[in-house]
């Protein structure tokens, strides 16, 4: 088979659409070596495997707008069989079968992001389910939600859970302790990140216990003033960090270091800061939204999104009580050990395979 990967979100490497494009981008170079695949990015790629059935190639065009890219690129490409968009997109005139994943529906449950489709959208792809031949998602509880909210056939959609890197997040080796302990959170000014929750649960631990710890936020919330504002009241602005959009290095020292990572997210259709700190030897209090519960599993301790009390309940048992998070920290090793983008690989490769041979 000739596979065109379109990997437009290459260039955000910080955020998880980027980290899936990666992710799926390398690990498919160290598996396949029987198909022939064209990367195509809108910038220099990242050092990816160097491999005779893999070409990469860079397309900029003046307009620098993601739905006209996808449109040109299938056209610059050579011959393929498959054009998979490893992300929500689609495209009006493909040449051969359309995969894309849908990673979540966010934007048709919550008030996110764009709504009302494009003029191009409304003129030429009216209906995107006839245009797209397969689906991949990275949930179950993502899938239910597209077939339920975009209409794609069950037996169109298939699960193939994201993976995180093991040789990148891992645990420290030997003790790297953060000079003042912290509990961790990676989110960004999205509400759907439900950061308030963690902000009051940790505004409700016993004076003594807080006073001990940290709270580090980190991610882009330049436009949550209201977040400050929140702190202010709570008089926890003295033991709240914002570190900002941190690199891959930074993103990992602060799981290694952290002492509970809290994720109290209203909807994710994955949920790779969980899986990250998980693999990072980090204990996890994460919501239990949407995907979070599969990707958790049984791995780290689970809250409704709005159980501040919960919230709280839980984190101040994990603050004083390291043998508890010595146990969850175990649980959480192995059961990030599940999800290696090898894994994903194969999945995906499944669905190419499915996708070739069906009529």
């Amino acid at each position: 088979m000739n596979i065109l990967i379109a990997a437009w979100h290459i260039k955000d490497f910080n955020v998880g659409l980027g980290r899936y494009a990666r992710g799926l981008i390398t690990a498919l170079a160290d598996l396949d070596g029987e198909n022939s695949y064209e990367i195509v990015t809108p910038v220099e790629p990242p050092p990816f495997p160097s491999k005779p059935n893999f070409r990469y190639r860079t397309v900029r065009l003046p307009v620098f707008k993601r739905r006209v890219w996808e449109q040109v690129v299938p056209w610059l490409a050579g011959p393929h069989d498959i054009v998979h968009l490893p992300y929500d997109g689609c495209i009006a005139w493909k040449r051969g079968r359309l995969i894309v994943t849908i990673h979540d529906v966010k934007q048709l449950l919550f008030d996110v992001g764009r709504h009302a489709p494009s003029c191009f959208e409304r003129l030429f792809m009216s209906d995107r389910r006839a245009l797209v031949d397969y689906v991949i998602t990275d949930s179950e509880s993502s899938a239910r939600d597209i077939h339920r909210l975009l209409g794609y056939e069950r037996d169109r959609i298939t699960v193939v859970y994201p993976g995180v890197d093991l040789e990148r997040f891992r645990p420290a080796k030997g003790d790297q302790s953060s000079p003042r302990p912290y509990v961790l959170s990676v989110a960004g000014p999205d509400p759907t990140k439900n950061v308030e929750t963690l902000i009051d649960a940790f505004a409700r631990l016993p004076p003594s216990l807080r006073e001990q710890y940290d709270l580090v936020l980190a991610g882009d919330f330049r436009r949550r003033p209201d977040l400050k504002q929140r702190l202010r009241e709570a008089g926890l602005e003295a033991q709240v960090v914002f570190p900002g959009v941190v690199s891959d290095e930074q993103l990992v020292a602060l799981y290694q270091q952290a002492t509970v990572f809290v994720f109290p997210s209203r909807y994710e259709g994955f949920g790779l800061p969980v899986l990250e700190a998980m693999a990072c030897g980090c204990p996890v209090i994460s919501s239990n939204a949407a995907s979070l519960p599969e990707v958790v599993g049984s791995a780290g301790l689970l809250r409704a999104p709005s159980d501040v009390d919960g919230f709280a309940a839980d984190l101040a048992a994990l603050l004083a009580d390291p043998s508890r998070r010595g146990e969850l920290r175990e649980r959480g090793l192995s059961r990030a050990a599940q999800f290696s983008w090898e894994r994903t690989a194969r999945g995906v490769l499944a669905v190419y395979r499915k996708v070739r041979t069906v009529p």
